[in-house]
């Protein structure tokens, strides 16, 4: 098999894994940048944060000692986790969207291998951002998600 990157295997094994976590239960999981006409209270990106000036990974690939193959990727999953507060309570939008986070802290460190998908998972650095909109409170984490792995050979 040719090189290849994990980041693809990565994010399919994020989104399965939120998918099915008890602690996104009733939180609509998207898987990037999805077509849909839902207006959820809660939701949970992987790999998309919604702007369009920001990437959705960054990537550092290295070689590996002496070897040729494989090669030591490090990389960095974009996501974010929302919150809309009809009540336009920002206080419980914001404590909402960073239990959000918490919860995807709790995946990775119960499995940070992602089902053998990776060496590595783990919360990255996050940025916080809260409005008062038409439609109530809003709270958003934008995080990373650091990973590290060896490419495919």
């Amino acid at each position: 098999m040719p090189w290849s990157s994990r980041v693809p295997d990565t994010i399919d094994a994020l989104v399965d894994t939120f998918k099915t976590s008890p602690e996104f239960d009733g939180v609509t999981v998207w898987d990037g940048p999805e077509l849909s006409k839902a207006n959820p209270l809660e939701m949970l990106t992987v790999g998309f944060t919604g702007d369009d000036n920001d990437s959705d990974v960054e990537t550092t690939t290295l070689a590996e000692g002496l070897a040729s193959s494989p090669a030591r990727e490090t990389f960095t999953v974009r996501c974010a986790a929302a919150v809309l507060n009809g009540k336009a309570d920002v206080r419980a939008a914001r404590r909402r969207a960073y239990e959000l986070l918490s919860g995807a802290g709790a995946v990775l460190a119960r499995d940070p291998h992602l089902g053998h998908t990776v060496l590595r998972a783990r919360l990255g650095a996050h940025t916080f951002k809260q409005a008062q909109t038409d439609r109530g409170a809003q709270a958003i984490v934008v995080f990373g998600i650091d990973v590290d792995a060896y490419t495919g050979r």
